[in-house]
């Protein structure tokens, strides 16, 4: 009788290790360069990885938030492909290749170091 209540103990013990927090998601506010409801469409999009469960950009305060599982994804993460899409932010400067691909409405002001 107690070899049953064994495996049950042991199994439960795996579902609850493997099983992700309810809390580790989280949600983020970062700054994105862009100017456009091109860049809003580009931005959100990129910042959508495996991890993310929403993705909003603000044209006017330029800040994107974001909710992120930080067991799946980091800040730095979403950042980086939003980055690669030409988009200058906060941690990173977008790709010098993909900025100047950017249609000319896109095109804003980059920050400076």
């Amino acid at each position: 009788m107690k070899k049953p209540l064994f495996i049950l103990l042991i199994l439960a013990g795996l579902f609850y290790a493997c099983h992700p927090s309810p809390n580790s998601t989280t949600k983020k506010s970062v700054k994105v360069w862009g100017n456009c409801e091109k860049c809003k469409s580009r931005i959100e999009t990129a910042a959508k990885i495996k991890g993310v469960s929403s993705a909003d950009w603000n044209i006017d305060s330029k800040l994107l938030q974001f909710k992120v599982d930080t067991l799946i994804a980091t800040t730095g993460q979403v950042l980086k492909a939003v980055a690669k899409m030409g988009h200058d932010n906060e941690l990173f400067f977008g790709d010098d290749y993909a900025y100047s691909a950017l249609p000319e409405s896109c095109q804003y002001e980059r920050r400076t170091e």
